[in-house]
């Protein structure tokens, strides 16, 4: 019957138009989030603040913030630290590495039977030189001591006794489990490896120094001292030498030393520019002048954008809780603009509040409102509805029409559902 068909062709047209009615819409909000204005956040944490409970608040705030305004945020642009880039790791020695490490070390020792001892130091260093270019492993390790201990042998032949003494130090380090066998070593050996035996055992001690002085030093990231200082490792691993100072950037570099080594360390802090605003804004608020204007101006045109917010972290003059302070920079070089000052709980709650209060101040200050996103008139739900209807009406009109037609000519009485 043609009723029925009209009825299916109604129900099709209304599956059809609420499968396409969902499509249209995120057109609109992809076109809408095509307007935002480029902007700056700095954020600066007091020294005296725990990093990590810092960054727990500090870091989700640019995402909230910029849910609330029309801006997208900028990377915070860095100054060229003039650091000599990473070499990458330390290699690990293959097969090739370590015969040809092994075959130095026999030659040294032949060199030694003729007692030609200038030879012998020679390629014995030349051995220790290549040994030092590879991570120190266990398959090193043997041959670092073999290696201490013909140079020991060589500083005995000179009657250099201290020197000798150190030497056979670093192998007991290197080989705590090593004795010289009286049938293979002359006297003189087995007389100072039993002077050394009830020392203690070296450390690869290293002076810490840095420009300026005063910063923190990290061993593999434990605390060890301020600069300068000595720094003594057992480690004969890599390990990672870091140091800080507030209102510079970290410097660090990564090395291996063994037991007995000296080296000095130097470092040279490039500043950091966000640190440095912190601090004159900081004795700012404290009535010791300001100067932070012309710094803004520079972070600005670096990052390419005149829209910069400046959020500082501290804690309460009563030492409870945290008080953030937010500024916004100025044109022409003038000290940024102090917005407001907020006293907020830690973690995330205090997150959630301040970006809250943040985007509501810079919206204060004219920075652009998220705007609801719209949707066009043919994107709305009325338009499509009274589309729907009438189609559907139309079907069924049509449909209607057609049955009274058949049962005419057919003598019949057509009834239509």
């Amino acid at each position: 019957m043609r009723s029925t068909s009209s009825r299916r062709s109604a129900v099709a047209l209304l599956l059809c138009g609420t499968l396409l009615w969902p499509s249209a819409p995120p057109v609109a909000a992809a076109e809408a989030g095509t307007s935002t204005e480029p902007a700056l956040m700095l954020k600066y944490a007091a020294p005296d603040l725990p990093d990590r409970s810092a960054r727990r608040l500090l870091d989700p705030i640019p995402a909230i913030v910029a849910k609330e305004l029309r801006i997208r945020w900028l990377p915070v642009p860095q100054e060229p630290s003039g650091k000599e880039p990473d070499p990458g790791e330390i290699p690990v020695p293959d097969d090739a590495a370590l015969r040809r490490i092994a075959g130095k070390v026999s030659l040294a020792s032949e060199r030694m039977e003729k007692v030609e001892g200038a030879a012998a130091e020679r390629i014995l260093e030349e051995a220790e030189k290549e040994c030092r270019s590879y991570r120190f492993t266990e398959a090193t390790r043997p041959f670092l001591a073999e290696i201490f201990l013909r140079r020991g042998i060589l500083r005995l032949w000179e009657g250099k006794a201290s020197d000798a003494e150190a030497l056979l130090s670093r192998v007991r380090a290197l080989r705590p489990g090593f004795t010289p066998d009286p049938a293979l070593f002359p006297p003189q050996v087995l007389s100072a490896w039993e002077a050394i035996r009830h020392r203690p055992a070296p450390e690869a001690e290293l002076l810490v120094e840095s420009l300026p002085s005063g910063a923190e030093i990290f061993l593999d990231g434990e605390r060890r001292g301020i600069t300068p200082a000595r720094v003594r490792t057992k480690n004969i691993a890599p390990v990672r030498i870091r140091v800080s100072h507030p209102g510079y950037r970290d410097a660090e570099t990564t090395g291996q030393w063994l037991p007995g080594d000296t080296e000095i360390l130097r470092f040279s802090l490039p500043g950091d520019r966000v640190a440095r605003l912190g601090e004159l804004l900081a004795g700012a608020a404290q009535g010791k002048g300001g100067g932070a204007g012309p710094l803004v101006e520079e972070l600005s045109a670096a990052a390419g954008t005149s829209r910069l917010a400046i959020l500082m972290l501290e804690r309460e003059g009563s030492g409870e809780g945290l008080r953030a302070r937010l500024y916004a920079g100025r044109p022409s070089g003038q000290d940024p603009a102090l917005l407001g000052e907020k006293s907020i709980p830690e973690g995330k709650r205090g997150a959630e509040i301040s970006g809250k209060w943040i985007a509501d101040s810079l919206a204060a200050a004219g920075w652009p409102k998220a705007e609801p996103i719209g949707r066009p008139w043919y994107n709305s739900a009325w338009f499509w509805g009274i589309v729907l209807t009438a189609a559907i009406a139309g079907v069924l009109a049509s449909g209607g029409g057609g049955g009274g037609s058949s049962g005419s000519s057919g003598g019949t009485v057509a009834v239509n559902f």
